[in-house]
């Protein structure tokens, strides 16, 4: 492994003059220095471009492209496109990256290696945390999807994972779409040969109430169908396929929590579909029936499930997972 590759570091940018300065000061600031900064300011209507400009000059390894506003999707697609790195590493632009996650990243992207990630945090000072990196998954293709389809170490976000490049070239964001990330996140598993995760807190995502997916409910939240859709089409030929289906059985469960869709809700009756054809390619497999308790609820109880059944059992996981936590902080 070359250890001087390299490295595109793509930032969608969409008004966030806020926290961008933060953001590009994090990345600018890397040891590792063999970088580009791809920013793909998506028509922002505030002072970010004037931001990204700013940045441009003072430092050549930075990058602007300006668009049209077509989502973060297609501005990271486009950034993949005219980047010419070996590496790639999306950050959200208004995120911040640890200052050495680049150089502690690119050492464990050997040979057989196509996507090395870190942990994450919304605790900004959990960047601080000065720990040496320990390995805590690694494995290939199909370890690493039933890792992440079982909601474990590997995760589906795009950010706090250096890829290689040919990995996010083949599993394109979907365009126009929000929850992108559950679709490439997932369907890029597919193609890698191994994945290296390590322990290091090296990205800070932060929460904010204005973000792309928590503002206001809207017709446009109905994007998380296609995009599970998407991915079961993606996997419609392999074994993988109910495992997909519990995932995705799951995702809109969350989904429906998140928004409380309850069943006044006009769009109630398309969540209790999608979940009913997303329970039928999960019960396929007698080992995804096996291990899932939320699944074996659902199919046991149907006509109930959605107004009552998960309300109670996630608020027993919330109850169970606290406990757990309390437990570990005084033992």
């Amino acid at each position: 492994m070359d250890i001087n590759k390299l490295i595109s570091v793509i930032v969608p940018v969409y008004n966030v003059e806020e926290y961008l300065e933060e953001c590009l000061d994090s990345i600018q600031k890397q040891t590792y220095s063999n970088i580009e900064v791809i920013l793909v300011n998506d028509g922002s209507t505030d002072n970010s471009k004037e931001i990204c400009e700013r940045y441009c000059r003072q430092d050549n390894r930075f990058k602007l492209i300006n668009q049209e506003n077509k989502g973060l999707s297609e501005a990271r697609n486009v950034g993949v496109r005219v980047s010419m790195g070996e590496y790639i590493f999306f950050v959200d632009s208004d995120d911040v990256i640890k200052t050495d996650i680049l150089e502690t990243l690119l050492p464990l992207m050997t040979e057989d290696v196509d996507i090395v990630g870190c942990n994450h945090s919304s605790q900004k000072e959990d960047l601080t945390i000065q720990t040496n990196p320990n390995i805590v998954f690694q494995g290939n293709s199909s370890e690493a999807l039933s890792n992440c389809l079982n909601y474990r170490v590997v995760k589906h976000v795009a950010w706090s994972k250096l890829y290689r490049r040919n990995i996010v070239e083949v599993v394109p964001f979907l365009k126009g779409l929000l929850y992108e990330d559950v679709y490439t996140g997932v369907a890029n598993l597919k193609f890698i040969r191994n994945i290296v995760i390590i322990d290091t807190i090296g990205y800070y995502y932060r929460i904010r109430p204005n973000s792309i997916v928590r503002q206001k409910y809207s017709k446009k939240n109905l994007d998380i169908f296609k995009v599970c859709d998407s991915l079961l089409e993606e996997f419609s030929n392999n074994e993988a396929l109910p495992f997909i289906g519990r995932f995705t059985f799951i995702q809109i469960i969350e989904h429906l929590l998140y928004h409380k869709i309850k069943p006044q809700h006009p769009y109630y009756k398309i969540y209790q579909n999608h979940i009913e054809k997303y329970a039928n390619y999960a019960k396929q497999s007698p080992d995804v029936l096996r291990s899932s308790k939320i699944l074996r609820l659902y199919l046991k109880y149907p006509k109930y499930f959605s107004r009552y059944i998960f309300i109670l059992y996630f608020k027993y996981i919330s109850i169970v997972n606290r406990f757990k936590k309390i437990i570990r902080r005084y033992s």
